[in-house]
């Protein structure tokens, strides 16, 4: 494909039109070359600066356009007055400017009219943590407290943007991927899994069910394809895009009210709680890490899941603000792998 005809794929994609071939065809053609993501960069630049431009004032155009004619009909009598010059020679040039403010006044009205047919965003902001939404198209969102989504009531180009934590549980449509945009990314999927944290510093996707694709805006960087315990990470001031391997899934568990372990190891165990209960651990003993463990924790009380410990494994603790030491033995757990 030529240059040319990349183009609307470019644009398809800033609208969510893409096709997943398409979509496969338009990153093998930013990877091709830096030139090639130049052109891109320039096009997404373009169409955001038209997409975000507010016009500063209200603008009437009625009163604009009486203004506009008794003003020139003022420099008509003016000009008349004081030259000797013929009013017929003005015309040429007073015609020009008619032309060009009605030309203003058309593309004002039609701005307004657009505006004026475009229905609000519905909008969402999460005041506490795990907020539920359900989308138009039966997809859920649980919000993270502080994170804020929103979309057009239509839903029609199935497209969200996203200012904090969330995690999605998208339901599948082939013909329409749904896409969540943030200030520097753009993700893109058909039906899947994945958690988003969206901070000022960097931008991370991690994947526990299907396929992502993860991109930034600007197009600098090729996209990343996401696959279980994937993650990929934007670094908004080095503006880079990277990938990461073998994330362990359970560690991202802030939308979960219960986890329930079978038969795992401490050393597995312990970091999904430190991020379940905003705490962190330290063991006395490192063969500790070996002892396994079976059980579930609620997130109302950190209290009952480290007695849980304690009874089911033979171990104590003690407890300083939100660090927590586990103690014991460790015997009969040397030889246990993790």
């Amino acid at each position: 494909m030529t240059e040319e005809q990349y183009i609307p794929l470019i644009h398809r994609s800033l609208t969510d039109q893409l096709s997943e071939g398409e979509m496969v065809h338009l990153q093998e053609w930013l990877s091709a070359s830096a030139e090639n993501q130049e052109i891109y960069s320039d096009i997404v630049e373009g169409w955001e600066i038209a997409n975000n431009y507010e016009f500063p004032i209200a603008v009437d155009t009625d009163r604009a356009f009486d203004k506009f004619l008794e003003t020139t009909q003022e420099n008509i009598t003016t000009t008349t007055t004081k030259s000797h010059t013929p009013v017929r020679r003005l015309w040429p040039i007073l015609s020009t400017v008619a032309a060009v403010g009605l030309l203003l006044i058309g593309v004002i009205w039609a701005w307004q009219t657009t505006q004026s047919n475009h229905p609000a965003l519905v909008e969402t902001i999460a005041t506490t943590p795990r907020t539920l939404v359900t989308l138009p198209d039966q997809s859920i969102v649980t919000l993270n407290k502080g994170a804020k989504i929103s979309y057009d009531p239509n839903f029609e180009k199935r497209q969200i943007q996203l200012d904090g934590e969330a995690f999605f549980e998208v339901t599948k449509n082939p013909q329409k991927p749904f896409s969540i945009l943030t200030k520097n990314t753009n993700t893109t999927v058909l039906g899947t899994s994945f958690n988003i944290n969206n901070e000022a510093a960097k931008t991370t996707v991690t994947v526990f069910t299907g396929k992502v694709s993860f991109s930034d805006r600007a197009g600098k960087n090729a996209s990343l394809i996401l696959t279980p315990t994937q993650r990929g990470i934007y670094q908004s001031e080095q503006q880079t895009l990277n990938k990461e391997s073998d994330i362990a899934l359970e560690t991202i568990n802030w939308q979960r009210e219960n986890i329930a372990y079978q038969d795992q190891p401490l050393s597995k165990i312990l970091p999904a709680l430190a991020s379940f209960y905003n705490v962190s651990f330290d063991l006395n003993e490192p063969s500790l890490g070996n002892c396994t463990f079976t059980g579930s924790f609620n997130r109302a009380s950190l209290s009952n899941a480290l007695e849980a410990l304690s009874f089911g494994m033979n171990l104590t603790f003690t407890q300083k603000d939100n660090h927590i030491v586990l103690s014991g033995s460790g015997e009969g757990c040397e030889a246990k792998s993790q």
